[in-house]
């Protein structure tokens, strides 16, 4: 008599339950692991932001601000409809916007983000660096981030000193 390999349908059964609680377990931490992670990157997306108008105004030798746009074109809309980069054509660094050439532009994060920016602790939707890569205006910028749902410390908070230096640090989802 031949005998004949393989699995019963019991052992099936089995595996296949098995399998099942394993997956009801990982999918609700994979999809926490996400959305912390899209914090972070949002965040990091800030960061570069910063440090290419900043880059690009010590290269131009002049004005270059960073806005709200939720056109891609012009300061309109808030922080979380996307942001663009742009040579400034203001006639001081405490005069209005002046957009020039948009160098680049940030589509809307994601639907679920937060992002609040305060220059001298007040709500703002620019910010500009002057020629030597320093902010035109006094006082610090505070950026805060995060995706909503976020756990432990994927919320960013930024800050660019009046030197124009960003620092990112990591912060609490649930104090943002």
């Amino acid at each position: 008599m031949r005998r004949m390999r393989g699995f019963t349908l019991i052992e099936l059964v089995v595996t296949m339950v098995v399998l099942a609680i394993v997956v009801a377990f990982a999918i609700p931490n994979f999809n926490t692991m996400v959305r912390d992670s899209r914090s972070t990157t949002l965040g990091d997306d800030l960061i570069a932001a910063i440090n290419y108008a900043r880059a690009e105004a010590v290269k131009r030798g002049g004005r270059v601000s960073l806005c709200a746009s939720s056109n891609g074109t012009a300061c309109i809309g808030n922080w979380t409809d996307g942001w663009i980069v742009f040579t400034d054509g203001a006639t001081s660094d405490t005069a209005a916007l002046a957009v020039t050439t948009v160098l680049r532009n940030w589509e809307a994060p994601n639907v679920n983000a937060s992002i609040t920016v305060t220059q001298n602790g007040a709500d703002t939707n620019f910010f500009r660096f002057t020629g030597v890569g320093a902010l035109a205006r006094a006082g610090n910028v505070v950026i805060s981030s995060k995706i909503e749902g976020c756990t432990g410390d994927s919320a960013r908070t930024i800050t660019v000193n009046r030197g124009g230096v960003a620092r990112a640090t990591n912060a609490d989802c649930d104090d943002e």
